[in-house]
């Protein structure tokens, strides 16, 4: 894959926690209940001092904080966490993902003088931006990016797009401008899939604390905010006959390994990207369960991959990184042990990165 030496960016995500309940966040039961499996951790300044020594940061280009199931702000050090990383490398290019709905103004303040970019992820308007980012607080949101942007920071706007807000686009991109965000970035996103068949699913149920369906979110109708990748992947499935066949027979190019990057959980965990690093499903997903079976292998299981046990040098260069995974790429089948994960992620149909193509 890469060795130590060669990285060049970190995906670190230095909580678990979250202030919002959107409701095709794995941290969540579609919007309801905290997922039951998820551990609560969270990695202080003490921790990322201990993982990240100053020399391995000055070989860095790219650090940003956003994860699989926790929002930055929601942490205690994110603030000092970014300023250390500074402090080793003044080069370093620093970035927040958030849903911006918490921290004063003063926090705020500092992040625009600690980072390069803050992306904001606000999915409506004011009566629109709840329906998804479920928890968080519109007048509160204004509040934080209004405080970040004038105080010098850059501000962009990822608007994740559903048939409820659909209409909102270009008003919320003039709000964007008004505002002082430097990008507006209309998502189309790629979860209205089913992870067993590979077929698009019109709408999804989102839940209330007690199991039962408040509501539902359906796909833009409009085609042109919908994932075109998503599109494809369903009508190329009926051409393998199934979405597993498409799995085994697609080539897998790996994005983390092209760039040289890595993904350091919030237990200190170390995996190449978030996607084999989403190892606590609520229910029965897939994909976790070979990434499981990898860490399954290794001589103290989890904790071989654990950044406050081990050094990354030792974890990166090790046979979790180095073997276990990249060989899987080349099984001829799923059977034989090719990543679901990474068949569907980095195969053929990229849905990820389609989220903002044109």
């Amino acid at each position: 894959m890469y060795k130590y030496e060669d990285i060049k960016q970190v995906h670190l995500e230095i909580t678990s926690r979250c202030n919002a309940s959107c409701p095709l966040c794995p941290r969540n039961v579609f919007g309801g209940r905290v997922n039951p499996n998820l551990p609560l951790a969270e990695l202080t300044l003490s921790d990322i001092k201990a993982i990240f020594p100053p020399d391995f940061i000055q070989q860095l280009h790219l650090m940003y904080m956003c994860g699989n199931y926790g929002d930055p702000i929601a942490a205690r050090d994110t603030l000092a966490v970014f300023e250390y990383f500074k402090e080793c490398n003044p080069h370093i290019h620093l970035g927040l993902n958030t849903n911006g709905s918490g921290k004063d103004v003063e926090w705020w303040q500092r992040l625009a003088r600690a980072v390069d970019y803050c992306r904001f992820g606000i999915d409506g308007l004011e009566d629109t931006n709840h329906i998804y980012r479920r928890g968080t607080h519109w007048q509160k949101i204004l509040e934080s990016a209004v405080a970040f942007i004038q105080a010098g920071g850059k501000a962009e706007w990822d608007f994740i797009v559903f048939r409820h807000n659909e209409h909102q686009v270009d008003e919320a991109r003039e709000l964007s401008i008004k505002l002082g965000f430097s990008e507006f970035n209309v998502k189309k996103t790629y979860r209205f899939i089913d992870l067993v068949t590979g077929h698009k699913k019109e709408q999804v149920d989102v839940l209330n604390k007690t199991g039962q369906i408040d509501y539902i979110l359906e796909i833009p109708q409009n085609s042109a905010y919908q994932n075109r990748q998503l599109v494809e992947l369903d009508e190329a499935v009926a051409k393998y006959h199934s979405y597993a066949t498409y799995l085994e027979q697609t080539e897998i190019c790996c994005k983390v390994a092209a760039e040289k990057s890595l993904y350091v959980s919030a237990e200190g965990l170390v995996f190449p990207c978030c996607w084999t690093a989403n190892i606590y499903p609520w229910h029965e997903f897939f994909d976790a369960a070979e990434i499981w079976q990898l860490i399954g292998q290794l001589p103290e299981e989890k904790k071989s991959i654990c950044a406050k046990y081990y050094p990354l040098s030792k974890i990166v260069n090790g046979s979790f990184f180095q073997h276990l995974i990249p060989e899987s790429w080349y099984r001829s089948t799923l059977a034989e042990g090719k990543l679901k994960v990474c068949a569907r992620v980095c195969g053929k149909y990229d849905l990820y990165s389609a989220q903002q193509r044109k």
